[in-house]
């Protein structure tokens, strides 16, 4: 399989793949980042985080779990471009009124949020108490499911990254704007809605900080991304190993200096693109992982709940690999078991499943 001569190229297939490749480090690093002191800089900057990832990544014993706690969540940023790459290919011309637009998305994602949601809220209530239940984890639900938890400060109980749900359905609703700003000033446009969102979230984000508001957690925190996402469907962008390799500096000299920790995200997107299209001929045909990638939605759902019931066994460095790589087993095979169940019989793919930004292929 040749490589690709530019990003326009992405089929199904390669976004199904790029899925498995950034679920699999994702749910690794959901399992280590708790049990290594290798700490992430992933929503704030944490002065001395990359001088203890080092020390752990030096020591043998340790360095798998550090590498796939600090750098692991970075996975996400490759969700983040497909959700708006495909969006720009399934959803750029039509006739769909913005409310017809949200209620198909409602419609597609929401039976799989409410499946996990439903199962862990019975479950959590039998052993919390119904108490708790009512007054502290209700609440949180019902603001994920409206898709504003991330913008009033509440967290959420481990279903799924916490701020995933919310993060998704603001995305949807900002595609109209998102759109029309790319059709009226081209890649100009583009550029313009990054860099202003990275502004917005340099001078805001110091005044949220006592509201618990993060703009990261939001589409406004992670516009490079969506921009280059929407910039790749509609132009013939490649990324060059000159440009990866800015963007692996761009990583890492972002989690020493904090003047460069907006940029760090970003510029791990480029190197794992670039990776991508450099192994892409031994990953193209690999049908586990595209069943993985298949499976991403509800991989990304179920982690952290099969995470928790594994983390209290990582007492030594050996049993904190074996949890974690079961860790991450489990939640796929759930998930896969899961998805086969809701399978229509003549189906090919399971039903109701969408991973984030899944590229149409009508």
């Amino acid at each position: 399989m040749r490589k690709l001569s530019n990003l326009q190229q992405l089929d199904h297939r390669d976004s199904t793949l790029l899925k498995g490749l950034a679920i699999v480090a994702i749910a690794l690093h959901n399992f280590f980042h708790v049990v290594s002191p290798a700490h992430q800089n992933e929503f704030v900057f944490h002065p001395g985080a990359y001088r203890v990832f080092l020390q752990e990544a030096s020591l043998p014993s340790h360095s798998i779990q550090a590498c796939f706690s600090f750098f692991g969540f970075l996975g996400i940023q490759v969700f983040i471009f497909l959700s708006a790459y495909g969006l720009a290919k399934s959803h750029w011309d039509g006739p769909a009124t913005w409310t017809e637009f949200m209620w198909g998305r409602i419609r597609k994602l929401y039976p799989t949020f409410l499946l996990i949601i439903l199962a862990w809220a019975f479950a959590t209530t039998v052993f919390a108490g119904p108490s708790r239940m009512v007054h502290s984890i209700l609440p949180r639900l019902v603001a994920a499911l409206l898709g504003v938890s991330t913008l009033i400060g509440l967290d959420l109980p481990p279903i799924g990254p916490w701020w995933f749900i919310p993060y998704i359905m603001q995305m949807y609703a900002l595609w109209f704007g998102l759109r029309w700003v790319a059709k009226r000033f081209g890649w100009r446009g583009l550029l313009g809605m990054a860099a202003v969102g990275l502004a917005i979230t340099w001078v805001l984000n110091p005044l949220l900080a006592s509201r618990t508001i993060n703009l990261v957690t939001t589409p406004i925190g992670t516009m490079p991304a969506i921009c280059l996402g929407i910039l790749a469907a509609r132009y013939p962008v490649r990324i060059h190993g000159s440009l990866a390799a800015a963007g692996v500096a761009v990583l890492l000299l972002g989690n020493v200096h904090a003047a460069l920790f907006p940029f760090a995200a970003f510029g791990s997107l480029l190197a794992m693109l670039w990776m991508y299209d450099q192994v892409r001929g031994l990953v193209r045909d690999s049908v586990l992982l595209f069943r993985i990638g298949e499976c991403s939605l509800l991989i990304f759902l179920l982690n952290a709940i099969v995470r928790n019931q594994l983390v209290a066994y990582a007492s030594t460095p050996g049993w904190q690999l074996y949890c974690g790589f079961l860790s991450a087993t489990l939640s796929i095979a759930i998930a896969n078991l899961i998805a086969r169940l809701l399978e229509r019989p003549q189906a090919a793919k399971p039903a109701a499943l969408p991973a984030l930004g899944a590229i149409s292929k009508s």
